[in-house]
């Protein structure tokens, strides 16, 4: 009866073994599978450094602090092409030289601006009078000859647009108001005119700025009357700036 009591008891422990044999063999699968995923997984991240450590320096682009800073730096724009193209009878283009001192980011001061100007004459008037059977008409416009102004600017905002996810430009929008002279081939007229412009940066010392402006007079007429103007300029300037950008 022993003998058999003893026999029962070793085949449990037998199976309890064999149990635990299994058991243990699944938990060391399970490991090995595990360290397996994440070899894998370790190896896709090295790729994909890798990858990232491949691409050139300077296809990497961040956007960082403000690119350029403008406290006493000088502004020269020798450069500047535009016209006053929304009149009826008269086109003009002009040509302009500006040079602006900026006291800090947000305010500059225009010293002095020279925009000549060359007219031209469309044949609206021609047309009329040539198909007309009474009095002819004639122009009262006189031919502007340059204005020379100065004025301040207003810089309240400063930007960055990626473009094709590739490049940064660096944009800030400005607002002008100045006063001077305009000039026509027969008088001297005081003129004032505000504006509005986009300036963009491709260097800390060489820019582009795109401005619309109206300039505004009392002209004096044929009659003796005087008519006030506007003359609506669109123009695009090359600048370039001095001394080094301050850190």
């Amino acid at each position: 009866m022993r003998a058999l009591t003893l026999a029962v008891e070793d085949r449990k422990l037998s199976l309890i073994g064999t149990i635990m044999k299994t058991r243990l063999l699944k938990i060391l699968s399970l490991v090995m599978v595990s360290c397996s995923l994440w070899a894998a997984d370790d190896n896709v991240i090295e790729k994909q450094l890798q990858e990232i450590g491949a691409i050139p320096n300077e296809e990497v682009i961040v956007v960082q602090r403000k690119f350029t800073r403008k406290e006493w730096r000088h502004e020269f724009s020798p450069l500047g092409f535009g016209g006053v193209p929304f009149g009826t009878y008269r086109r003009t283009l002009l040509g302009s030289a500006t040079y602006s001192l900026h006291a800090n980011d947000w305010l500059g001061l225009e010293l002095f601006n020279f925009a000549y100007n060359k007219n031209f004459f469309s044949s609206f008037i021609d047309d009329i009078n040539a198909n007309s059977t009474g009095t002819d008409v004639f122009l009262d416009f006189q031919k502007l000859l340059f204005f020379m102004t100065a004025g301040v600017q207003l810089t309240p905002f400063y930007g960055k647009v990626s473009t094709f996810s590739r490049w940064l430009a660096y944009m800030e929008p400005y607002f002008s108001l100045g006063g001077g002279i305009a000039k026509t081939e027969t008088n001297s007229y005081p003129t004032f005119y505000p504006g509005i412009g986009l300036r963009f940066f491709f260097t800390e010392w060489f820019s582009m700025r795109m401005e619309f402006r109206d300039y505004i007079y009392s002209e004096k007429k044929r009659d003796g009357n005087s008519e006030l103007r506007n003359n609506y300029s669109v123009a695009v300037a090359l600048s370039f700036w001095l001394p080094k950008m301050p850190r």
